[in-house]
């Protein structure tokens, strides 16, 4: 089976769709991983910066990624551009993120990550409550198949949108490879950024993610030596909720350097109110971190018994980080935390989304 990918948001200069990137990029690989001899991924690609976060173009292999350039252009490339590629390649069905073309060749998959977009609009910005609101009810009711990240998300879009539980697969997200215990992070990190010991945020900042929470339950503590580290982009009023919290800022960082920072924190704090999968809270148990987060959307489902879980509010989480900094618990919680990443991997993911396509070819 031959099918193509939607990866134009990989390797994007500017801030942007970095989750929906990731997600793709991973799909891709996992796809190429998982496949046989009989089938083919191709990479629509466009940006030269993502090529190495992709493939190199290896016919000679039979899970190789073909890369395809198709130049960026939002709506203009939507329109013409990425269909008449697909007609050209024709592939069995074609994968998108939220939003797809009105006319293909092929079926479509089309992944809402989650439907906080429709559940919670106050936390969007204007401009985006009517991009989401509208664009992706129409490429949902274009799709052949609908997929999400989790079974937690799965349900809340067929209970939002009124699908059909039958349309909607899972195709689980997972940590790339530079996520895992490794020694000595504790010294890269001071040497790189001069931290000793801090509390470590990680994901794009808007007011969904509850950033405010966390830095009144580190306030709570009391604990002057436990700094506030935020790693990732500014999202909607993401700058004034950093500025606000009084943490330190790193921005995004790449994937050796975030696995460290796991690593070397003393817990990993993700206090968000509503998630489809939480991938920041499985790529820090993947590199041992102990993780305290919100018991909310899917975060339960995906840490299962490997975090400390908590009500999303300034009290709890501070109870929740109390506890995780205690050594015997941090001692369980860095023990149980690569074992429960470990179910999250390029098979089950490359399955997964090779069984999507499939039912949506078919």
């Amino acid at each position: 089976m031959r099918v193509a990918i939607d990866c134009h948001m990989v390797g994007q200069p500017a801030p942007g769709d970095a989750g929906n990137a990731r997600f793709h990029a991973t799909v891709t690989r996992a796809m190429a991983a998982t496949g046989t001899t009989s089938d083919e991924v191709i990479a629509l690609f466009a940006h030269e910066a993502a090529r190495p976060l992709l493939a190199p173009d290896d016919p000679a292999d039979p899970g190789s990624i073909r890369l395809v350039p198709v130049p960026e252009g939002n709506l203009a490339r939507l329109v013409r551009r990425v269909p008449a590629v697909l007609a050209e390649e024709r592939p069995a069905a074609a994968l998108f993120s939220y939003v797809a073309p009105a006319r293909t060749a092929c079926p479509l998959v089309v992944v809402v990550h989650d439907a906080s977009f429709h559940l919670f609009p106050e936390w969007f910005s204007h401009r985006d409550r009517v991009l989401l609101g509208t664009l992706v009810p129409r490429a949902m009711a274009r799709a052949a198949v609908v997929a999400t990240v989790s079974e937690t998300s799965r349900n809340d879009i067929v209970a939002a949108f009124g699908l059909d539980p039958e349309l909607v697969a899972v195709i689980p997200n997972m940590p790339a490879p530079a996520f895992t215990p490794r020694e000595r992070a504790a010294e890269r990190v001071h040497e790189r950024f001069g931290l000793v010991r801090y509390c470590l945020y990680v994901g794009d900042v808007h007011p969904r993610k509850n950033l405010p929470a966390l830095a009144a339950a580190l306030g709570r503590l009391g604990d002057p030596g436990l700094e506030l580290l935020v790693v990732g982009r500014a999202g909607h009023r993401g700058r004034a909720i950093i500025a606000e919290s009084g943490a330190r800022w790193l921005g995004p960082q790449d994937d050796e350097t975030l696995a460290d920072l796991y690593r070397a924190a003393a817990v990993t704090a993700y206090p968000s109110l509503y998630e489809g999968f939480g991938l920041p809270v499985v790529e820090a148990m993947a590199c041992g971190s102990p993780v305290v987060a919100a018991r909310r959307g899917a975060i339960p489902e995906v840490a299962g018994e490997a975090a400390i879980l908590v009500e999303p509010d300034a009290d709890a989480i501070a109870e929740g980080i109390a506890a995780a900094l205690e050594p015997g618990t941090a001692d369980r919680l860095r023990a149980a935390g690569p074992a429960r990443a470990a179910a999250y991997g390029p098979r089950r993911t490359g399955e997964a989304a090779w069984a999507a396509f499939r039912r949506a070819a078919a």
